[in-house]
């Protein structure tokens, strides 16, 4: 009883077999681990980065036009030469779809001597009219000058009759001479873009059955569970919130026709995609979930690339 007593209190008179340095480092570790992290800054720096965005596509160099006073588009093509113009077919006279160059999907450019000529003609040829019923809207011009002035000109058709209006004075114009007419007419209708639903479904099949293919063989390679679809309830909130913006997006870029602009298209592409790889690796780097996002953005890029190619 004596020996053991002995080594007991050898025992408890010892000292501490961790340092103190140590106890301080488990203690602060604990408290951390009690500490539930806040999942409310992530969804805040998605919206206000998708604000951010938002304003600076309203304030984007899309909407930045010179459009100098002039007294009528005949003075103006009689004193000043051409440097290009776009087209652009719109039937409806409310809305413009031309516009500056590699800005505007859906439209043509034109810089050669020949076609800037035409257009010349055009404009000297006019002379100011009532606006008659019998022509209806047909195309969008945006012709900009040597001095960086630029117009917009909403052409009108009636039979073979060319007439068109100035956005900025709204005056009404009618080309007198039809052999010029007729000419820039046929400019106007002969370089329509051809591409059918056949061939566009034809390709978003391919496109998908690649997407899933890469997918399936990401989730191989890196043993990635498809179950469960959540890491946490932030996970699953941060998904529900860049949806619900995604979806708003959407909403607002038809309402402002902003998905006639190449910016507005990339900004939009740009949402739909960084925002599920961002999110996935955020919450499940662990399980590698972001390399099915990555993957995802990958199956996308042939789609981005034909788009532009055809639309530019």
């Amino acid at each position: 009883m004596t020996s053991f007593k002995d080594k007991l209190d050898k025992e408890l008179g010892e000292a501490p077999r961790f340092s103190q340095q140590l106890q301080e480092r488990i203690l602060q570790n604990v408290s951390q681990q009690n500490k539930q992290p806040s999942r409310w800054r992530y969804p805040t720096i998605i919206i206000g980065a998708v604000v951010t965005i938002l304003f600076l596509i309203v304030i984007g160099p899309w909407k930045q036009v010179d459009t100098a006073k002039h007294t009528s588009i005949v003075e103006l093509a009689q004193h000043e030469n051409i440097k290009q113009f776009t087209i652009a077919q719109n039937w409806q006279e409310d809305t413009f779809k031309a516009g500056r160059t590699g800005w505007i999907l859906g439209q043509q450019a034109y810089k050669t001597d020949p076609e800037t000529t035409l257009i010349a003609d055009v404009l000297k040829k006019a002379v100011i009219s009532q606006k008659d019923t019998n022509y209806y809207a047909f195309s969008d011009v945006w012709v900009e000058f040597d001095n960086g002035q630029a117009v917009q000109l909403k052409m009108f058709l009636n039979d073979e009759q060319l007439a068109f209006s100035d956005r900025h004075t709204n005056i009404f114009y009618k080309v007198k001479d039809d052999v010029t007419a007729s000419a820039f007419i046929a400019l106007m209708q002969k370089d329509g873009k051809d591409f059918s639903f056949g061939e566009m479904f034809t390709f978003l099949l391919i496109v998908l059955f690649l997407e899933w293919l890469l997918v399936k063989a990401i989730r191989k390679k890196f043993n990635i569970p498809k179950e469960p679809k959540y890491i946490n309830t932030g996970h699953q909130r941060s998904t529900y919130i860049a949806m619900f913006i995604k979806g708003a997006i959407l909403i607002v870029f038809n309402i402002y026709g902003w998905f006639l602009y190449t910016a507005g298209i990339c900004v939009f592409l740009a949402v739909f995609t960084v925002d599920s790889i961002v999110i996935d690796y955020y919450y499940g780097r662990e399980e590698k979930r972001h390399y099915i996002s990555i993957g995802s953005f990958i199956a996308l890029l042939p789609i981005i690339i034909v788009f532009f190619i055809y639309f530019l």
